[in-house]
Formats: structure tokens, sequence, C-alpha cells
């Protein structure tokens, strides 16, 4: 697991500027220049950044630059479905776990992620408050017989960001005590040793 890579600049919401995965992040990554925002809108986010007020004005120079930007954020909506009423979509229904969005440092010309999102968000979003995000999978399990597969890879590489935000420690023996949920995680990394 890539454990050496960390953000060039860390914007924390306020909201959430105590809880545990936050300060394990900043203890993870001692002298990166720390931002706090009240809001997590993406336009104080880019406000918040320097990197990304100073990178260059093409879109690619500011998706290569947010790929070094962090922005810790609550909860908020971090399970939902993923429906896609285009009918030429062969997976098209699924439950998302958005721990992470444009979640990913890698460079790879031919991930989607590049460019999903990436013009309005160029940066890394992490999401934390990981009592509040088991409370939604709970709901969303208790709400069907079925089993329900959790996607955390449809917008972000499931583990390359686990050795600061230790989410795949927190939520693979949580998904592994419950009856009918399942954590579906997609990585590029060469040596996912997280457990």
């Amino acid at each position: 697991m890539n454990n050496n890579w960390i953000p060039r600049e860390i914007i924390v919401n306020e909201k959430i500027q105590d809880d545990p995965v936050t300060l394990r992040i900043l203890m993870q990554c001692p002298g990166v220049p720390l931002t706090y925002v009240k809001k997590g809108l993406n336009t104080d986010i880019l406000g918040a950044s320097a990197i990304l007020r100073n990178a260059n004005g093409s879109m690619l120079d500011k998706i290569l630059a947010g790929k070094s930007v962090m922005y810790v954020a609550p909860a908020g909506s971090a399970v939902d479905a993923f429906d896609m009423p285009d009918t030429r979509m062969m997976c098209p229904h699924f439950d998302r776990l958005k721990l992470a969005s444009n979640g990913c440092f890698y460079q790879c010309d031919w991930c989607y992620l590049k460019l999903t999102y990436r013009a309005a968000f160029p940066f890394i979003t992490v999401r934390v408050q990981y009592d509040r995000i088991k409370e939604q999978l709970q709901k969303r399990i208790n709400g069907t017989e079925v089993p329900v597969l959790f996607n955390s890879g449809e917008l972000a590489d499931s583990l390359a960001l686990d050795h600061l935000t230790g989410a795949g420690r927190e939520f693979i023996p949580w998904f592994g005590a419950t009856d009918n949920g399942y954590l579906f995680m997609l990585t590029k990394e060469p040596d996912p040793d997280i457990l």
C-alpha cells in the first residue's frame, strides 16, 4: 500500500474538526498546510485552497493540482442508490458508500474518475463521522429483505487513502457482522494489506 502519499494541502470543515478520523488524518500529515472552512460548498473549498487558486488556468492543470488537495468533510449523505435511467447501461442499479469523492491521487490516463466531477470539484473529499455513516448503512440494510451491495469504488479508489483514514479497518469488520450488507471495493493499490 502506498503509505507514503500525503496531501500537500488539507482543508477541514469546522463542524468535524474534533472528529477522531479528522484528528487521525492530521496526525498522519504533520506540517501540511491546514485551513478550516465553515461550509463545504465547492466554491468555499476552491477559495480556501492556495494550490487551486495558483493552478494554471486550464482544466487539466486544476485537475492535477487538485489531486494534492484533501477536503475533510462531514458524513452528509454518504449512502445512496445509484440509478441510471439509461437503458444502455448494463449495471445501472447499485448502492454507493461514498467514503470519498474524487478520492484518488493516482493519475491514470484511462480512469473515468480523472474527469468525473473534477471541473467543479478538483480536490479529493474524504468523509468522516463514521458512526453516522454506519447509521445510514444500517437504515438501508434494515429497509430491505434482500442483500445490499455497497460500492465504495464508484467515486474513489476504495483503499488509496486508507493509510490516512483507516476506513477499511473500520468498515470491513462492520460489514462482516451484518446479515445482508456487502461491501464492494475497487482499488489500484498493489498491496492492499489493511487488516
